[in-house]
């Protein structure tokens, strides 16, 4: 951790100047005349269609009713929307509309405008963009800006300026939800050498707050503006033709409070000075630290991996959304593809903690292991297995830990998932079991006989194709529970659906059905599921659907939870254009 004290300034370079008035005007023209989205290849655009204009409307009606419970929705509903796609050039501007018994609603998708031209070797960033220099840098933060991307050769280049937030004041309505932020703005810089698989980059991340964009009520809770100054790099190589290694690193220096108390040494020496405008270092300045790196083989018949992740606490880069900090973890994958790729073993086993730089009171230590099996020796037989492995464990840290408070937890999954096809021109059949089974174990002897929970799942399932005259039939049965230290809650049933297809595949209809016995703390009864729905489209322009649902629930008599019969109805119609 890093203290330094300086001057607060508002610092503002002429060469910055230069590039935010040229980018106001280029990205002024490039507005006028784009509106979108993604990276435009003007090498093809000769081959784009100059104007499309598609989309989807429709109408969606629906109807509800209950007895026996508190009504969960209006008797009858509706909701009409349309949703249209504009196109110039390839360059796409979706718009949408959407009118209820609610609300109204007019969106665009994408009215936050922008459009990355490339030409050979040559991208722009106009507008609205997300761009990535690496994980710990720039790592896809939305900003309104401009730039550019060069890749001659082995040369690789990258700059772009924009703004990263725009001020917002504190909602005099909802005043709990709402936060006061400044406008912020930035740059990136990236420079490296090599290709899209061997290549070193240098990246440098400057963005800081406008003091001057917010104004705050004169209360104790003001926010302070900051700056951010990240460098770090990004590299990737393959070496040889099995072998790989990628890494990535970044220091971040972070300044909460552009205007915390000065360091009179920083003050006095010219060259911290200078330097001391770029990265405005004072008493609340402190940075961090970020690295990853992974080594592997991969070949046709086996890979293995390892990875190793360190991140400081309360690391960030206002250039990326979010980081899970505090943690270091190393971790080996292995793989395994045998018998043409008939059978695919992969795995992998980590350790993980926190606590790196020892100022919580405990430091967790997490082991984690899965491995996962993949097995099909012919087209009709095929196998999928599954188990994972995560612990915790505390030790002391700053102070000495409490045994009856201490966190020692495994939690196990295991999963089986066998099926069978067979098939032929007038048949098809598939059987499907799943098995799962979940266990959470407490080994803190204190807490254990209250925090147990384990969980049982089996399903099977059988679908019967008839193809010459498309009729499909299923069956299945599913048995479900959940036991904690308090409870226990168990569920079995089956269900039965039947479709059919008519008039050339145009109507298709379908009629689900289940039945589920719940055992329950508060009360045993029987649910019954019923849904009857059609799908009819009459051309390309013109499609119908309309879904019949019900819901009974009856409850034993004795049982807390009343008994309740449920329907709803939904017919609906879409225009494609």
């Amino acid at each position: 951790m890093m203290n330094f004290p300086t001057h607060y300034k508002e610092y503002c370079p002429d060469t910055l100047s230069l590039v935010r008035r040229r980018y106001c005007l280029v990205f002024f023209m490039a507005f006028l005349c784009f509106n979108c989205v993604t990276g435009q290849d003007l090498a093809t655009l000769s081959k784009q269609k100059p104007f499309t204009f598609h989309g989807t409307a429709g109408i969606d009606l629906m109807g509800y009713q209950v007895s026996g419970i508190p009504p969960r929705g209006n008797p009858f509903s509706f909701v009409a929307s349309a949703n249209a796609t504009v196109s110039f050039y390839g360059i796409e501007l979706p718009f949408s509309i959407s009118i209820s018994d609610k609300q109204k609603s007019y969106s665009q998708p994408f009215n936050q405008f922008g459009l990355s031209p490339h030409w050979k070797w040559i991208t722009l960033h106009l507008g609205y963009r997300n761009v990535t220099f690496s994980d710990f840098t720039l790592a896809g933060k939305t900003f309104v800006g401009g730039g550019i991307e060069l890749n001659p050769s082995i040369f690789r280049f990258g700059f772009l300026y924009g703004r990263f937030n725009r001020s917002t004041t504190e909602s005099p309505v909802f005043q709990n939800d709402s936060l006061p932020q400044y406008r912020t703005k930035g740059y990136a810089v990236k420079l490296g050498l090599g290709t899209a698989n061997d290549f070193f980059d240098l990246i440098l991340l400057h963005i800081r707050d406008d003091s001057t964009s917010l104004k705050q009520k004169d209360t104790l809770e003001i926010r302070t503006p900051q700056q951010n100054v990240v460098i770090g790099f990004n590299s990737h190589f393959l070496l040889g033709k099995h072998f790989f290694f990628d890494a990535q690193g970044a220091f971040s220096l972070m300044t909460t409070n552009l205007g915390a108390e000065k360091l009179s040494d920083v003050e006095n020496n010219s060259t911290l000075h200078s330097i001391n405008k770029f990265l405005a270092i004072n008493q609340s300045s402190e940075y961090y630290t970020a690295v990853k790196a992974a080594f592997g083989y991969k070949s046709k018949y086996a890979g293995i991996k390892f990875e190793y992740n360190r991140i400081d606490p309360k690391y960030q880069s206002l250039g990326a959304y979010f980081f899970n900090n505090d943690i270091e973890r190393f971790t080996l994958s292995p793989s395994l593809y045998l018998f043409k790729r008939k059978l695919i073993m992969q795995g992998s086993a980590g350790y993980q903690h926190d606590n790196l730089r020892k100022t919580k009171k405990a430091t967790s230590s997490r082991l984690i292991g899965n491995a996962n099996l993949s097995w099909n020796p012919s087209t009709h037989f095929g196998l999928d297995a599954a188990y994972s492995n995560y612990s915790i464990n505390q030790k002391a840290g700053r102070i000495s830990l409490v045994d009856s408070t201490k966190v020692i937890q495994t939690t196990q999954n295991i999963s089986l998932t066998p099926r069978l096809v067979f098939y032929n021109a007038n048949y098809s059949h598939m059987v499907l079991v799943v098995l799962n089974l979940s266990d959470f174990n407490d080994k803190n002897k204190f807490t254990s006989e209250y925090t147990k929970y384990t969980s049982q799942t089996g399903m099977f399932s059988y679908i019967l194709g008839l193809i010459p005259s498309r009729w499909s039939f299923s069956v299945g049965v599913n048995y479900l529970s959940m036991s904690s230290s308090t409870a226990t809650s168990t569920g079995y049933g089956g269900s039965l659906g039947v479709t059919k297809s008519l008039a050339g595949d145009k109507l298709s209809l379908s009629w689900t059905n289940s039945v589920t016995r719940n055992k329950m703390p508060g009360g045993s009864g029987y649910v019954l599921n019923s849904n009857l729905s059609g799908n009819y489209r009459l051309s390309s322009h013109h499609a119908f659907r309309l879904s019949l649902f019900y819901t009974g629930n009856q409850m034993d008599s004795g049982a807390q939870n009343p008994s309740f019969t449920e329907f709803k109805g939904d017919l609906n119609y879409v225009y494609t254009f």
